[in-house]
């Protein structure tokens, strides 16, 4: 089951006009493009605990708001309890429709939502589920420290445990392209660079699953069969960052799939308000979400590309108030659990295509 995240004791009362005034100043802020012809904007967006946690209707026009930038999103962390996605995606408006998986490991389902005048969808949806031949088995290294050393451990001939959330595949259509999205919230785990061997055992798990989702998504595209060889692989990755020694992206680049680049370096020591942009968590430092292309032509047709810091536009008059009694990795402390309780701990990330 999903553990929510609580409520803040001093509960907030959220005037959704207000928040979306900000919201769409920052959208201009951040280059977000709006909707336009010839142009498709895909997005990705982990809302955390989604139906698990009794977020007010202010919250969900919030919510709302934000999926409504993108033409087509794949949103993660549905509930099995998808009244509230429902309720978010009515809030939406007459143009916006979904489709959605069922649930698989922690009551998770996994959706997308579309803008029926941009995007149709195809004759191609279901789970990624290998068959036990198609099981990968491979080396996994994980990088540690240890009494203030750098060390590495592999994990010899691991064998791949099956997904614990199958990724929801679908097809679409926008202007002139077609295309297939796997969906994905990967298993988490532990960090790599744990003290405790179990929990680096955990992380390879996480590694392995990268790895048979970047293998399966290589054999479909190459595959006569497939039912279309433009695949983008999207959603939450667990992906912690982008360094050359991350064992989680070298699975994904094995493969020869290319992963919009979403941490910025020349962005991580700029702070602005309290956030600094780069990362699409809260705390800025991990790329757990990821966009990957497959190798095709489908990757030259990416204009831009970018992670949406909603928590430095929302909420400002009570980032004022709890600041003016704590210090600021306090008030940051406080107030990004007013975030992850009512909008989410993750920042969508977003792509747009050429369609013409």
């Amino acid at each position: 089951m999903a553990i929510p995240f609580a409520e803040p004791s001093r509960p907030l009362r959220i005037r959704s006009s207000t928040e979306i005034t900000a919201l769409n100043a920052h959208f201009e802020k951040r280059n977000v493009p709006v909707s336009k012809r010839n142009r498709l904007l895909l997005g990705s967006w982990n809302i955390a605990n989604l139906g698990v946690q009794n977020r007010t209707n202010g919250a969900r026009k919030i919510i709302a708001h934000i999926l409504k930038r993108f033409d087509l999103i794949a949103v993660q962390e549905v509930n099995d309890d998808y009244r509230q996605f429902m309720k978010i995606v009515d809030i939406m408006g007459d143009k916006f429709d979904f489709v959605m998986s069922d649930t698989a490991g922690n009551d998770e389902r996994l959706a997308y939502v579309f803008n029926t005048e941009k995007v149709s969808p195809g004759k191609l949806f279901g789970e990624v589920a290998l068959r036990p031949r198609e099981f990968p088995s491979r080396n996994v290294t994980v990088h540690y420290r240890e009494r203030r050393q750098n060390k590495t451990q592999t994990f010899s001939k691991m064998k791949y445990t099956p997904f614990d959330r199958n990724p929801f595949i679908g097809s679409f259509s926008s202007g002139k392209i077609d295309f297939v999205l796997a969906n994905v919230h990967l298993y988490f785990g532990k960090f790599q660079h744990s003290s405790k061997e179990d929990d680096r055992r955990k992380y390879a798990r996480r590694v392995l699953e990268i790895y048979a989702l970047a293998k399966w998504a290589k054999d479909r595209s190459a595959g006569g069969n497939a039912w279309d060889k433009d695949i983008i692989l999207l959603g939450d990755m667990n992906v912690p960052n982008m360094e050359f020694n991350e064992a989680t992206i070298k699975a994904l680049e094995e493969f020869s799939w290319t992963s919009v680049d979403l941490y910025d370096k020349t962005g991580v020591a700029r702070t602005e308000s309290l956030s600094r942009i780069g990362g699409s968590n809260l705390g800025n430092d991990k790329t757990y979400d990821q966009i990957a292309f497959a190798p095709t032509a489908l990757k030259n047709r990416i204009e831009n590309y970018g992670v949406f810091d909603f928590d430095a536009a929302i909420f400002r008059n009570n980032w004022d108030r709890l600041a003016e009694t704590r210090t600021h990795a306090k008030t940051v402390k406080a107030f990004n659990a007013y975030l992850r309780h009512y909008i989410s701990d993750h920042r969508p990330i977003w792509v747009e295509l050429k369609t013409n």
